[in-house]
């Protein structure tokens, strides 16, 4: 498993405005802080605004801040908000299910494999991930 350019970008730019809270941040700032280019940021952090994780203000003073703190912000948030709905195939998903659904010995496997990593994004914040960062830092210091 892979994950997206998207979702990482997404992560990076919300860990980056949830580790300085305080403030705004414009676009331009983001994108050269983070590396990510510029238009692309643009499209992700659209994603972002309407998904409401994130707050855009238009104007001289204006720029992103995030609508909730950073421990009220979940991975299965951003995920859900860049990517849509978590499924590990496409059969799993309720609208189109396989002709094999009932009978497929992978299904309960990609099941177990689907509830695990919700479970993982729901219990991970980006105040955790920023918590995490700095023991790294801290430990590869010492």
């Amino acid at each position: 498993m892979q994950v997206s350019k998207t979702l990482d970008y997404a992560v990076r730019s919300l860990t980056y405005m949830g580790n300085q809270p305080v403030g705004k941040h414009n676009m331009k700032e983001i994108s050269q802080e983070q590396h990510i280019p510029l238009n692309y940021l643009a499209k992700i952090m659209r994603r972002l605004v309407k998904n409401g994780l994130v707050r855009s203000t238009l104007g001289p003073d204006g720029g992103y801040t995030l609508r909730k703190l950073p421990n009220e912000i979940n991975l299965r948030d951003v995920y859900e908000a860049i990517e849509g709905e978590i499924r590990m195939v496409d059969c799993m998903d309720k609208d189109t299910l396989c002709v094999l659904y009932e009978t497929c010995p992978q299904l309960p496997v990609w099941d177990r494999i689907q509830l695990s990593i919700i479970k993982i994004l729901e219990d991970t914040t980006l105040e955790d991930m920023l918590k995490e960062r700095k023991t790294v830092t801290l430990n590869r210091v010492n």
